[in-house]
């Protein structure tokens, strides 16, 4: 009786410590992320492995819709792309391993010299491995090496069933806002840009983009985690809306950043802002009357 109550416990100590088989399903970007508004994308990277490839030179950073973190002279963006178009990757070249789990592959698009890789999930969504550089020397293997490390260790992680980490915004947070939709109609920014536009937005719903990249008139509307806004060189600070701003005008564009309330990690001394870019002509014109309407919208 004995060795067969001690046979039984054995058996199920073994049941016990059989570890579950891995997921094979193919695998869909919102199975993988939950919530797009919230995800933590830092959370998601394995930072030692990619150190194997290039160690970093400062500590990551979230932001609303991406990580970013540098090694060397190359600044890496994980995140969700800035536009949805499913042309640009017509055509995408196959990086790494073409075998990586459940239906995920990784590709790459050349943007002005520089390389930038797309994690393709199994229903043709995907994320975004952007490079950036201040000069060519930073281009080169050492930069697509670290964007194909992390590329492929975000897709192992999340094909092994990881979930990912969602950042405890505030009530009153951007990250609640859909920058489509929340300060502006598509015939608001059509009239003051005088072109007709219609808002695209990224999956995370934290940016939104009025007509095409490349087009004379364009608006671009962006929510976003950084340092507290200051002014610098070629930036000047004023009242548009009833909030501070800091207004800089570049050739035909103009930027107008104001900030909010503070990000959802404390200890990163971070704040959230809202960044309004318009190129056309009098774009600063443009950008101060639409900033003049939309920054009163912002949550109190």
């Amino acid at each position: 009786m004995f060795a067969a109550l001690s046979a039984a416990v054995l058996m199920l100590a073994g049941c016990a410590a059989a570890p579950e088989p891995l997921p094979s399903s193919p695998l869909t970007l919102h199975e993988a992320l939950g919530d797009p508004t919230t995800v933590d994308f830092c959370g998601l990277l394995d930072f030692a492995e990619i150190e194997k490839t290039q160690r970093l030179v400062a500590v990551p950073m979230p932001s609303m819709g991406a990580c970013s973190f540098q090694t060397g002279r190359t600044l890496v963006s994980f995140g969700f792309p800035d536009d949805r178009a499913n042309e640009r990757l017509t055509g995408a070249a196959p990086v790494g391993e073409p075998s990586l789990p459940r239906g995920l592959r990784v590709v790459r698009t050349d943007l002005q010299g520089q390389p930038v890789l797309h994690l393709l999930f199994a229903d043709d969504t995907s994320l975004r491995i952007g490079t950036f550089f201040e000069s060519r020397e930073g281009a080169g293997p050492d930069a697509l090496a670290v964007a194909t490390k992390t590329a492929e260790t975000a897709a192992r992680a999340l094909a092994a069933g990881k979930r990912a980490k969602h950042l405890d915004y505030r009530g009153d947070s951007l990250a609640r806002l859909t920058a489509c939709t929340a300060l502006w109609s598509d015939a608001e920014i059509s009239a003051r840009l005088g072109a007709a536009v219609t808002g695209k937005g990224d999956l995370s719903r934290h940016s939104c983009r009025w007509g095409e990249e490349d087009a004379e008139r364009l608006v671009r509307l962006e929510f976003g985690l950084g340092p507290r806004p200051k002014a610098a060189a070629g930036v000047r600070e004023e009242t548009v809306g009833g909030h501070r701003s800091l207004v800089q005008e570049a050739g035909d564009g103009c930027t107008i950043l104001t900030g909010h309330i503070g990000g959802p990690d404390a200890s990163r001394d971070q704040v959230e802002h809202a960044v309004l870019a318009v190129r056309a002509p009098d774009a600063c014109g443009v950008a101060r009357a639409l900033a003049a309407t939309a920054w009163p919208k912002l949550p109190a």
